[in-house]
Parts: structure tokens; C-alpha cells; sequence
């Protein structure tokens, strides 16, 4: 008899009765999976690294611990703790961030799971949990066979539609902000604590209110550009989305020492040898607009380039799917854009490390031959990937507002 199909979540919920949990998203999203989890029967510990954690995972709370030393001494104490409680599981969210780095590594070499949380591979209306880790950590095979094979594994019920999930930038700003200010408030209580970016909320209030005040002056210009992208005007044309600046996939999941570098990068490409009737889009990532602009590292391109004047056109706040519905092609770093993008059937190429990144799916020669040839995605192929996903990785929900939890035929709503 073959059995049964079991997501991720299911799988780390049968895995073990004792579950560590170390920083969350910021927000009480790990405060509502302990409460899913002990339901479960399951023992939940749970690690604070700061006055944000300790608000939304308040210390009072069963098997909760204020992780007081420093960066140095954390693998020593976490492997003790493993021991010492039988913990069986390592949840985070973030694997990149320092502390989940080491809790890896320390979970791996006792031969405990080790699970991370991260924002949805197929979002809005999803969120990715992943074994050992995600996007380029993540284990699955980078092949067409696997995806292919799994394809008919999979429950007959296939989450083509998932639930709409509300969204929107208020309920991050809204946690973000109470995280920051309670981290602020117990700086002497956490005095080793390192975190994973700036820490500083006045930093965040004052690029947060330059990013409102840009999204104004963009409007009538992004207006102009998504009616001439409707109308043809550019022609045939290729997008290229840019990622926020500190992003771990830049960061960590590529060669490349910054998003100015990558850019730079594509436009050298894309002058030395794309077509000459071939115009390229360069978009800003909105969570990137208080905080850095590259138009002036295009306009001093193109002088030197001069022609491509006309053919490069930078904007903002044009919604992607505007793109990808004229668009010949995209190149992206690794952004979960890229996915979307094969979603529309539309030729992508990777020029870093992302886990989409396979013959089938995406362009696997150099950039210089995509931009005269971008190839479209194997569709059958696609969508045996996508659904894979789909029923293993991704939970329908959205860390700010609320997750659907499954388990077998029930949902669980986390919080409103």
C-alpha cells in the first residue's frame, strides 16, 4: 500500500514530540504555530534573541528561554540544549540569519531536523517551509526527472486556486514597528545580540516616509510607462526585477557583491550583444524604494553607451504581471519574480542561485545568447514543479495576516 501524501508541515508535525523554535518572523506568527503544534500533543521550546522576539513570544510562556550570550558561545549552548531536552526539530525563519547559520550546522551534526520558514515561493497566498533550509539550501533535486516522477504522487486535489489571503504593506509596517521599538527598549537586557540588519528604528521610520513620498512622485511617471507597455510601444522587450539591496538571495545565493553590480552587469551584457530592436525594463523592488535608487547608475551607463538611449527604462512602482504579459524574456537574480514569470510562460534566465534553476525551466546557456534567443519553459514540466510545491513546501497564508494550517482534511486559522 502506498502511503499516504504528507506536506512539509505535516511531516516536521509527525517527526517529533519536542520542537525548537528560534526567531520568527517579526510578528506573533510563531506564538500561533506553538499553539498549532502543542494541539498536536507536541512540546514547543522556544529561544528569544531580543526585545522584539520577547514581546510577540512573551517569556512567561512554557519552555521559553532569553538567549543572553554572545554569537561565539551559541553552538556550544544550543548543541547542550539539544541534548539536554531530546529536542527533535529546529524551526526558524530565515536561514540565513546569523544564528540560524550555526543552529544548522549544530542541528545537522546531531542528526536533528532542521526546518526554516520563508516568505512564499508562489506569494501572495503562500508561505515555504522547507527541510534544512530554503532557496538555494534547499535539498530537492534540480532536475526534471524528480519533479516529473513526484507529479502523479501527488493528492488528486491539486491547489490550483488557493484561498485569497489579505495582504499589504500596513500589517508589516504595523509589526515591524512594535518589533523594532521593544528591540530598542531592551538593548541593555540583550547586549550581545547581533542582528541580522540595521536594528535602528528611526533609520526604518525615515526611509519608510521617503518611500511613501517617492511612491507619490512615481505615480504619473509608472502610469505612463504600464500605458505604453499596453500599447506596444516598447516593442519587444525584456524585464529585469531587481532585488532589495541586503537581501540574503544577493547576499548569500549569488556572485555577485550587490544588486548595482548584477545590474551593471546585464546592462553590459545586454549592450554587447542584444539585438538592436530589443529594449530592456529595469525595475525597482518596492520594499526598496526609501532605501536606494539606481536611475543615476543607469543614466551614467547609457552616456557611455549612447546607443542605447531610449532602449533602457527604469521604473518603480508598475505592477510585474504588466510586464509579463508583453514581455520576451527576464532576467533575475534569483527572485521569486522569475517564478512568476514562468507562471506566464515567459524565457527566464538565472544568474544566481535559485532553486528553479534547471533545464526545463529555465534558460541554462550564457546571457549572451538569451537575449537572441530566450527560450519559454517546458509548461507540463512547470506545472508538475509548481504543484509539487504547492502540495509540499508552501502553506496557504501569509505571516502577517493569517495561515491556513493542514492537517489531513481540517484547516487551522492562526489568527485574524
Amino acid at each position: 500500500m502506498t502511503a499516504p501524501f504528507r506536506s512539509y508541515l505535516q511531516q516536521l508535525a509527525e517527526s517529533t514530540d519536542t520542537v525548537l523554535l528560534l526567531q520568527g518572523p517579526v510578528g506573533d506568527f510563531f506564538t500561533q504555530f506553538a499553539h498549532w503544534l502543542q494541539a498536536r500533543g507536541k512540546t514547543v521550546h522556544k529561544f528569544n534573541f531580543n526585545g522584539g522576539d520577547s514581546f510577540f513570544y512573551p517569556p512567561s510562556l512554557p519552555n521559553t528561554l532569553e538567549y543572553l550570550d554572545s554569537l561565539d558561545h551559541f553552538s556550544d549552548f544550543l548543541a547542550a540544549y539539544l541534548r539536554e531536552h531530546h529536542i527533535g526539530a529546529v524551526v526558524c525563519f530565515g536561514d540565513t540569519r546569523p544564528y540560524h547559520l550555526l543552529a544548522r550546522q549544530v542541528a545537522e551534526a546531531q542528526n536533528i531536523g532542521f526546518w526554516a520558514f520563508e516568505e512564499g515561493y508562489f506569494r501572495p497566498h503562500f508561505v515555504t517551509l522547507e527541510k534544512t533550509g530554503v532557496n538555494d539550501f534547499s535539498p530537492l533535486p534540480r532536475n526534471a526527472a524528480f519533479f516529473s516522477s513526484q507529479f502523479p504522487k501527488l493528492p488528486q486535489q491539486f491547489y490550483e486556486a488557493p484561498p485569497v489571503v489579505p495582504a499589504g504593506f500596513l500589517p508589516v509596517a504595523k509589526r515591524a514597528a512594535q518589533y523594532y521599538i521593544h528591540t530598542h527598549k531592551q538593548r541593555a537586557r540583550y547586549p550581545e545580540y547581533i542582528h541580522h540588519r540595521a536594528a535602528n528604528l528611526g533609520h526604518y521610520i525615515r526611509l519608510w516616509t521617503l518611500s511613501g513620498l517617492k511612491r507619490l512622485g512615481y505615480w504619473i511617471q509608472d502610469a505612463a510607462v504600464a500605458k505604453r507597455v499596453k500599447q506596444g510601444h516598447y516593442r519587444r522587450f525584456f524585464i529585469v526585477p531587481l532585488q532589495v539591496f541586503n537581501d540574503s538571495q544577493v547576499r548569500v545565493h549569488s556572485d555577485f557583491s550587490s544588486v548595482r553590480s548584477f545590474l551593471l552587469h546585464v546592462l553590459t551584457s545586454f549592450a554587447t550583444h542584444a539585438p538592436d530592436d530589443i529594449n530592456l525594463i529595469v525595475k525597482h523592488h518596492p520594499m526598496d524604494r526609501g532605501f536606494i535608487d539606481y536611475a543615476q547608475d543607469i543614466r551614467r551607463f547609457i552616456k557611455k553607451h549612447p546607443k542605447l538611449k531610449g532602449r533602457i527604462t527604469y521604473v518603480h512602482d508598475v505592477p510585474l504581471p504588466v510586464f509579463l504579459r508583453g514581455g520576451i524574456g527576464m532576467v533575475t537574480l534569483n527572485s521569486t519574480s522569475g517564478l512568476s514569470a514562468l507562471i506566464h510562460n515567459m524565457p527566464v534566465k538565472v544568474l544566481g542561485r535559485a532553486h528553479y534553476d534547471m533545464a526545463g525551466l529555465t534558460f541554462q546557456g550564457p546571457l549572451a545568447q538569451f537575449w537572441n534567443n530566450p527560450t519559454p519553459p517546458d509548461a507540463e514540466l512547470f506545472h508538475a514543479y509548481r504543484m509539487y510545491h504547492i502540495n509540499t513546501t508552501q502553506i496557504n497564508g501569509n505571516f502577517y495576516s493569517y495561515i491556513n494550517f493542514p492537517d489531513q482534511s481540517k484547516e487551522y486559522d492562526a489568527y485574524e
